[in-house]
């Protein structure tokens, strides 16, 4: 019996998950109604999308805890020697920039030379170009790389199914679950080609600046309060009004952090560390232990009541 292909499973939601303009249905069970497949779906899909925006706008994107990138490799000692270097992730929780909670209760790891050595050696579609491209700082001669998680599902528990299309096969199987699982990526980018601003909400573009062209949208009490405040009043005051134009009247927050261009999938990205692999004066690829840094305090960080209460007693 042949494996299906259900690399399509893996991200059957992330469309609707992006869709934050689309209201959310329930099924409205009745005497007599009969229910199919669809409904028992659209049930699961409320449920699940109804947390996933709880998450997103009430506590945001970032690491709850753990997620740690590490970079470990054998010293050779020196830094022109060819050796092994990995990147490990430890267990952790986080929510990705759709409101995803990802949990991770094992460490994963990539061995990091094989991974650019195949982006090296590729001719064909010119990874290494494209890593250059979009992650070498000329400056420093630095290749800027990031680690990224988002949600995914992981389709499991293949079943015998009846064939739904002419001439499919007879042994035809389905997964019977959608296991929550996490996607690792490793991505090119300069740090200075990240997107800046306060970006509360991963998915949407940042809050407007406090300045006078927000203040003039006011009304003139509205105004006076704001003026009249001090200290943290006032700044609370002024992030207030923030958030009451981070939904502008056109609608274009919902564009998708100012680019119509990104995909689900790139928005569903969050950022865990950044990893500079320092090159050759010849801008010669050299893995090596010494070469690599790895930043994780660079990352967005989720702090739940708990662990504020922790700074408040400090």
């Amino acid at each position: 019996m042949s494996q299906p292909d259900n690399a399509e499973l893996q991200d059957s939601g992330l469309i609707a998950d992006g869709n934050f303009q689309e209201a959310l249905k329930r099924v409205s069970y009745q005497p007599g109604m009969l229910l199919g497949l669809e409904a028992t779906r659209a049930e699961q899909e409320y449920h699940r999308r109804h947390l996933n925006r709880h998450s997103y706008w009430l506590h945001g994107s970032g690491t709850v805890a753990g997620l740690r990138v590490t970079a470990k490799g054998d010293d050779p000692g020196d830094d022109t020697t060819h050796a092994l270097v990995r990147l490990h992730i430890s267990p952790g929780i986080g929510v990705d920039g759709l409101g995803r909670e990802v949990s991770v209760f094992e460490p994963y790891c990539i061995d990091l030379g094989a991974w650019l050595t195949t982006q090296y050696e590729n001719t064909e579609d010119d990874l290494w170009g494209a890593l250059i491209r979009d992650g070498y700082d000329e400056t420093d001669n630095l290749l800027w790389l990031k680690v990224t998680m988002r949600y995914q599902d992981n389709p499991s528990g293949l079943q015998p199914v009846l064939a739904t299309d002419i001439n499919a096969s007879t042994d035809a199987v389905k997964p019977s679950r959608l296991q929550d699982a996490v996607l690792f990526e490793l991505v090119a980018e300069h740090p200075d080609s990240a997107l800046t601003g306060d970006h509360l909400f991963a998915s949407h573009n940042a809050l407007p600046a406090w300045d006078t062209s927000l203040a003039n949208q006011l009304n003139p009490s509205e105004r006076d309060q704001i003026e009249s405040a001090t200290g943290a009043a006032k700044e609370q005051l002024q992030l207030g009004a923030q958030l009451l134009y981070a939904l502008a009247d056109d609608n274009e927050a919902l564009a998708t952090r100012e680019s119509f261009t990104l995909s689900a999938a790139e928005l569903a990205r969050t950022l865990l560390a950044r990893v500079a692999i320092r090159l050759t004066p010849a801008r010669e690829l050299i893995i090596n232990p010494r070469r690599v840094t790895v930043d994780n305090l660079v990352r967005p960080f989720l702090f739940n009541a708990t662990t504020l209460a922790q700074l408040i007693r400090k």
